[in-house]
């Protein structure tokens, strides 16, 4: 004989297992909705750090921008202040040199010399002179060559001139280099 069994035990089995299933899918989908949330709330917190530090390099990135074009201006200032005292040194040597450099030349004229002429140009020295011989055009060179702020002395010309009776020597000597003076 076949038995029928009316109860319905096997479809409350079944709908037992599909609650416990879907129970089971909607706990995984909640965790899984947690898990989302929790790294979204993470990253969205790693996210606004960083802009805060962004932030905070852009404040402090326009702060040493600031610097920066405050030590360009210092550069440039001191670069146009040395320019003007190489300007002031320039013209202070200029206005000493050939002082000093005539006063140099009149410490070693020898006796019995005279200069007539003496044109300093470019660097070069020019003198025309007279003398009553040769030995003390001679002497005088080598005075002159002997000089710290003279070099290159050489004779151009001597010639023999007469007048009021004596016999004079007419002299040029140029020299190709002049020194600067010495700092004091």
């Amino acid at each position: 004989m076949i038995h029928i069994n009316l109860l319905p035990v096997r479809e409350a089995r079944r709908q037992a297992g599909l609650r416990a299933q879907g129970v089971l899918l909607g706990g995984a989908i909640a965790a899984a909705v947690a898990v989302c949330a929790v790294l979204h709330l993470s990253i969205a917190s790693s996210i606004g750090d960083e802009k805060g530090k962004i932030q905070t390099a852009k404040v402090e990135l326009a702060k040493l921008e600031e610097a920066r074009k405050q030590v360009e201006r210092f550069r440039r200032e001191k670069e146009e202040i040395e320019q003007k005292l190489g300007v002031i040194h320039r013209l202070e040597q200029a206005r000493n040199g050939p002082v000093l450099i005539m006063d140099e030349i009149a410490t070693r004229i020898p006796e019995r010399l005279w200069l007539v002429e003496l044109d300093m140009r470019g660097g070069a020295l020019k003198m025309k002179g007279t003398s009553m011989d040769n030995e003390t055009v001679a002497a005088f060179m080598t005075s002159l060559e002997a000089s710290p702020m003279i070099g290159g002395v050489e004779l151009k010309q001597t010639s023999l001139v007469e007048g009021n009776g004596l016999k004079l020597i007419d002299f040029e000597i140029q020299s190709r280099e002049i020194r600067a003076p010495r700092e004091k």
